[in-house]
């Protein structure tokens, strides 16, 4: 009997042990170090000027590891399909727009439209950087490459990138107490972004739209100066989480079903090793 044939390079799965210490190593790095450059380059820069050194010394280096490393592990090919990037940004947009619809109401009632001076400048520094580097740092690199390409299940994957996520915002707590609620926020909402992520084919722009979009909002309206926020605005923000399920969930139903369940949510992560097809990108199959 012939032996089977070789697959593509852009098809062939490097170790799930390298996949992992490259990952978790690339990562710490990138955590530590990634808005190093822009703060020695950009100095004392103001305004725009200050914006765009934060865009391409912060955010655009940050994402060129990850993608370095997407391409040197599955072929260069592969290197926006390894983060989500070649994915609908319309989809996303769309997505994040119906989710948190509700968040956008419920804003509007319980607080004054009260955008600030330089309104532009604020979402975008506030915003729409963060949120998309978050996002691709947080949940397409770190949880991503874990639990799509290293074999990690759902939950060990996205926890290791919750914790990290939620000690990044552990600076705007001012107390124990107020430090460990802003902790478990933003960590619940890691968990919920990389499910987002899973569940939308990988798409890292439907996360991200929810990230931007609720950054967004909050600075827009007077909620408060700190992830944590009144009762009233963590309620809207439960109900933008139950909002966007009851949506992934319809349209997984429309496709082919839901991609975490079962002992995905623990062990295994998605398709790998076992001949099942991952997401719609040959780079993502392992037949």
């Amino acid at each position: 009997m012939n032996s089977p044939a070789p697959l593509p390079s852009a098809l062939r799965r490097p170790p799930r042990w390298l996949v992992t210490v490259l990952t978790i190593g690339a990562f710490l790095l990138l955590d530590r170090f990634h808005l190093d450059l822009f703060r020695d380059v950009a100095g004392d820069w103001e305004g725009y000027r200050r914006l765009a050194a934060l865009a391409v010394l912060g955010y655009g280096a940050q994402l060129l590891v990850p993608l370095g490393l997407g391409a040197v592990l599955l072929g260069p090919r592969c290197a926006l399909a390894s983060l989500g990037l070649d994915r609908s940004i319309l989809t996303g947009l769309a997505v994040g727009l119906a989710g948190t619809s509700v968040l956008l109401v419920g804003y509007a009632a319980i607080a004054a439209f009260a955008p600030p001076d330089q309104a532009l400048y604020v979402v975008m520094r506030g915003s729409v950087l963060p949120g998309i580097g978050e996002e691709v740092l947080y949940r397409a690199f770190l949880f991503g490459f874990l639990f799509r390409f290293a074999g990690w299940g759902f939950l060990p994957a996205a926890l290791a990138g919750a914790a990290f996520f939620g000690a990044a915002h552990l600076y705007q707590g001012e107390g124990m107490a107020d430090a460990a609620a802003i902790f478990a926020i933003t960590a619940l909402g890691a968990v919920w972004f990389a499910w987002l992520y899973a569940e939308w084919d990988f798409n890292i722009w439907v996360p991200a739209a929810f990230h931007v979009l609720m950054n967004m909002y909050w600075e827009l309206f007077a909620i408060s100066d700190t992830a944590l926020g009144p009762l009233a605005a963590n309620v809207l923000r439960f109900a933008v989480i139950l909002l966007s399920v009851i949506i992934t969930v319809l349209a997984a139903r429309r496709r082919s079903g839901r991609l975490v369940h079962g002992w995905v949510w623990l062990w295994g992560g998605p398709g790998y090793g076992r001949g099942a097809e991952v997401g719609t990108s040959a780079c993502e199959r392992s037949k």
